[in-house]
């Protein structure tokens, strides 16, 4: 057996929660109330999907047995420090609340269309949204069909007290999804990366900013897991990607640094500083771009750049207008 594919396994089933252990929820639920700034009801919440997390980073026995006296202190056990690691909320100061509300409300969540909501007009109605939401067909782990949307952090907690308004025990399925951030200004270059694109000689006269918001196909760069093909064929549900589509690029105006410990991260920099080597492939459906948002989480945002292609050709030494993903953390 591959001895990488068992310690994931292995990793997974670390991971799996026993539900009939609730023997310290409420202490478990005071603690994070404690720590986060939470609600009882949203830290219950909390608590509960990040346990159904199985594919959550974890630390390991020997790294926390080496901070926890430290940590322990602050109020700490390991899952709640895993989760802070994961979700990068820190211990309550202040101002750290609002922070948390202004991150949460931009969550999005994937919700199950069954029961007393098994339809969109029966969302729409009981949430009293004001749009219709979009409604997207799957399939389940055991090859069945279902049928879900996508609501905000508004709409959910509207759905939820809609439910509790009727005096039912029906308990919708959200499951919390994030994907990266974009909103491209159409009259200036913002958000691009390496400048502060919101300053005046930034803005552009009769003419507007490119790529725009729903431009496609559109150039991407990848310096990370998205610049293996395997890696990228599987986020855009392909049967493989091919050399040639993904080309050896260059962008400045960034720096490459780390998160959790592993994960490669763009972050603005100095357009003077060393380049930044990677990929280049072209988007060619909003599709497409939606799958990579998805992949990257709302720990990023959609940004300009200029692209640089190594083996020249498309755009010259001037290269060409595309996008990448840079790191909010």
């Amino acid at each position: 057996m591959d001895l990488d594919l068992l310690a994931a396994c292995e990793g997974l089933a670390a991971n799996v929660h026993d539900e009939d252990d609730n023997s310290d929820l409420a202490a478990d639920v005071e603690r994070w109330m404690n720590l986060f700034g939470l609600g009882a009801t949203e830290a219950e919440r909390e608590i509960g999907e990040w346990r159904s997390s199985i594919g959550r980073n974890s630390l390991g026995s020997e790294a926390w047995e080496s901070i926890k006296d430290r940590l322990e202190v602050k109020g700490f056990d390991k899952e709640s420090y895993e989760y802070a690691l994961a979700t990068q909320r820190l211990p309550t100061t202040p101002g750290s609340a609002q922070a948390d509300a202004c991150r949460n409300s931009k969550s999005k969540y994937l919700l199950k269309l069954e029961g007393l909501l098994s339809d969109i007009k029966a969302v729409q109605a009981i949430g009293g949204l004001s749009r219709l939401p979009t409604k997207y067909h799957g399939a389940e782990d055991g090859g069945g069909d279902v049928e879900f949307c996508i609501v905000d952090a508004a709409a959910k907690q509207s759905i939820q007290q809609g439910l509790l308004d009727q005096g039912t025990n029906f308990r919708p399925t959200f499951i919390r999804i994030g994907y990266a951030e974009k909103d491209l200004s159409p009259i200036c270059r913002h958000p691009t990366l390496g400048l502060d694109s919101t300053m005046p000689q930034h803005r552009l006269q009769n003419k507007t900013a490119t790529p725009a918001q729903n431009e496609y196909p559109v150039w991407y760069f990848f310096y990370g897991t998205l610049a293996d093909t395997d890696i990228l064929a599987r986020v855009l549900q392909r049967d493989e990607i091919s050399a040639d589509e993904l080309q050896a690029a260059q962008v400045r105006g960034g720096r490459l640094t780390t998160w959790a410990g592993k994960y490669r991260a763009m972050v603005h920099a100095d357009p003077q500083t060393p380049p930044v080597s990677g990929s280049a492939y072209l988007v060619k459906t909003r599709e497409e771009e939606d799958a990579l948002r998805f992949y990257e989480t709302e720990r990023y945002a959609v940004v300009r750049c200029r692209i640089q292609l190594s083996a020249g050709g498309l755009g010259g030494s001037e290269g060409i207008d595309g996008l990448t993903f840079l790191f909010l953390g």
